[in-house]
This record gives structure tokens, sequence and C-alpha cells, in this order.
């Protein structure tokens, strides 16, 4: 906060895409990251490229928590609990098919001070008029940068909503069809600053003289536009530097250094999966990998162990 200047914009929303099959999903002026950083982070939510970068004891300065490692391993249970009411009742219209992001243990405590925006994913099945199951994808979400993040958010959940469609529709062995994109938002913002930083008053005045359409872009065209590069190009690279980081040449290398270890960016193979759903939404439920419930022992235990090593309570 500064002083005479704008403290910027909040507003609980809700917006309901019913055509998210739509290819114009990229808007322009709502977009922050590049080609290279747009594709990097569709794959962190979809596949969970970097869960692996999450703070620890040894990197404490990385991230507090990545959204694909907070819901992947509860995708199990939804897909066993679809495949079980398909198999006992024929359908699928339950309202218990949903994902958390929230953890209380991880995201309450002032440790934490950036906790995640998307709080909940819901999977509602419908039927239509011809009997055919119907996906309607909603998302809530604590808070939103309506400049630097609404635009990527909803790309990624697009593509998650396409990869349940596609993993449900081979549960059942009937295909789902795509119905509407329902997202909510406690607080989507604009910070003060970026009104005059980044130059906010003309860019929404830009918005509202030019038609939505020749503002928008389907993502294949946003990347050649901006990039002059292919979507395959892009998990190419996000694939070498995956390898690189593995051999010990740091995270995130550019294309510049890639090309100097020896990396061949134009034939480069990338995980197969990354066309499709990820092999870890096949494996078994696993209790063991969700949130812990503690027993009145273990609870005593782990309180007595924190009091003992806390001088200052």
């Amino acid at each position: 906060y500064q002083e005479g200047k704008s403290l910027g914009y909040d507003a609980d929303m809700i917006v309901r895409v019913n055509n998210p099959a739509n290819p114009l999903q990229i808007y322009y002026p709502g977009i922050h990251d590049d080609a290279r950083g747009l594709v990097q982070y569709l794959f962190e939510v979809t596949h969970g490229i970097h869960n692996h970068w999450k703070k620890s004891p040894e990197h404490p300065d990385r991230w507090g928590y990545t959204y694909n490692e907070r819901f992947v391993d509860q995708i199990p249970f939804i897909l066993d609990r679809i495949k079980n009411d398909f198999r006992k009742k024929g359908q699928i219209t339950s309202r218990q098919y949903q994902f958390t992001i929230w953890r209380p243990g991880e995201d309450i405590i002032p440790e934490q001070p950036d906790p995640p925006c998307l709080q909940r994913g819901h999977l509602r099945f419908l039927i239509d008029s011809d009997g055919n199951p119907v996906l309607n994808y909603i998302t809530d979400w604590r808070s939103r940068d309506l400049l630097k993040a609404w635009d990527e958010n909803n790309l990624a959940q697009l593509r998650l909503m396409n990869l349940f469609a596609k993993k449900t529709s081979s549960v059942i062995n009937q295909e789902v069809k795509l119905g509407a994109y329902i997202d909510r938002s406690s607080s989507l913002h604009l910070y003060g600053l970026y009104i005059e930083r980044e130059g906010l008053d003309k860019k929404i005045e830009r918005m509202k003289k030019t038609p939505y359409q020749d503002l928008s872009s389907s993502l294949d065209d946003y990347l050649m536009n901006t990039s002059g590069k292919t979507m395959d190009y892009f998990k190419r690279l996000v694939a070498a530097q995956t390898d690189a980081e593995a051999k010990g040449h740091g995270l995130n290398q550019s294309e510049d250094t890639l090309s100097k270890l020896g990396y061949d960016l134009q034939t480069f193979s990338y995980p197969a999966e990354w066309d499709t759903w990820p092999k870890s939404w096949d494996a078994e439920p696993d209790a063991s990998k969700l949130a812990r419930v503690y027993n009145n022992n273990e609870i005593i235990k782990k309180s007595n162990a924190w009091l003992s090593s806390n001088n200052n309570f």
C-alpha cells in the first residue's frame, strides 16, 4: 500500500463457460507468461512435472505447494467411485466426485505465506436429452489475480476438464461430452500497483473498444504468434529441461543452455502420457497417501514432541 495510490479492485465472481471446447481460449491482454512459461504451467497442473519443486529442508526457498501434488492422490478414489456407481446403479450422477486442495496443517499456519488459490474441483455428470452423460466442471478459488493468473488458471483447468471427460469415458465405456465450465472466485482482484505500473487503464480501454474475438486465439495459434514454435516443440523443451535437471544441470534451463548441453530440441522425445491422462490416475486408491487422521495417543505423542522442541512456548 502506498498513500494516495489505489488499493485496486476486488470482487466475488462466478463465470460460466457454456462452450469450453471453443478454441478461442487465450485472451491476449490477460496472459502474463511467455509461451514457454505457459506450457510449463499447463503440465505442472495436469501432469505434475514440477511437483518435486516443493520446498523441503534442503530447499526452503522453493514452492509451498503445487496444485497437482495436492489433488493427484485423490483422483484414483474419484475414478473408483465413478466406476462403482456405474456398475451398481448404471449412472454417475452422484454429487460426490470432488477433490480439495487446502491442507489445514500446511496452509493455515503463518509459515505458509502464499497458500493455494484453488480450493476445490467438482465433477458433475448430468444426462442430456439424448440420455448421454455430460460433464460440468466446477472450480472454487480462494483468491485470483485477474491480470496475471486468470487466463493461465482457466486454460489449465479446461485441459483438466478434457482429461477428466476422456478418462471417465474409458471407465464407463461411454462417451462423456463436455458441458459447462463454472468458475467461482471469492476474491477476483486487480492490485492497485497495476494501474500505473502495468498501464491497466489503457488495457481496459482497449478491451472495451475491441471485440473479444479480435483479442483471442487458440493455444496453438498463441504459441506460434508469440514464439514461432509449436506445442510439440515446447513439450520437447520442457522434457529436455527435466532431463537436464535430473543430470545435475540445474532447474529450468534456457533453450541456449540446453543446446550447449547437446540437446536437440527439434527431436528430443517427451513422455507419451503428456498427450493423454497421467499414468498416476490409473493407480489403485491408496489412503496412506492422503492426509493422516491421528488417534488420541498419536495426537498426544505429537503434541508432547512439539512442546519439548519449542523453547519459547
